[in-house]
């Protein structure tokens, strides 16, 4: 999560000017600040051992729902900064003869966005296993008398 947080911020959005002004940049940090905010929260109490049943559900269901969202929009902060990447050639490297190989980095950015939505797949299933291991099922069943 570090890493591609990291890939994000710094070689999408911080390196095109054009891009950092952008709605979705702004939609970006506000969930991935959410998401820390209630994970973290969890985390600093259960580790101190106190359970509190609002937040707990908070952050095995929130995260269930904000995380596919932050994947859309870094997936959409990609896909706008397409366009400045092959206009300015940032980060295409062209090797000399010995290899004769280029790195078109547009390329690289499209292939990243389909591991993002297959490590999104993943992430989402262990975060519904989680889910029930912490709060079960959800299913109310009533014993009769």
């Amino acid at each position: 999560q570090i890493t591609e947080r990291i890939v994000v911020l710094f070689v999408v959005i911080n390196s095109q000017e054009e891009v950092q002004g952008k709605y979705v940049v702004c939609i970006l940090f506000f969930l991935w600040n959410l998401l820390d905010v209630v994970r973290y929260t969890y985390n600093m109490l259960a580790r101190m051992g106190i359970y509190y049943l609002p937040l707990t559900w908070l952050n095995f269901s929130l995260c269930i729902l904000l995380y596919p969202l932050s994947v859309l929009a870094k997936a959409f902060a990609i896909c706008v900064s397409l366009p400045y990447f092959e206009s300015f050639g940032t980060y295409s490297i062209k090797l000399p003869f010995p290899f004769a190989f280029s790195i078109y980095f547009p390329y690289v950015l499209k292939t990243y966005l389909l591991v993002l939505f297959i490590g999104m797949w993943f992430i989402v299933q262990n975060l519904f296993s989680e889910r029930k291991a912490h709060l079960g099922t959800g299913n109310i069943i009533k014993k009769r008398s």
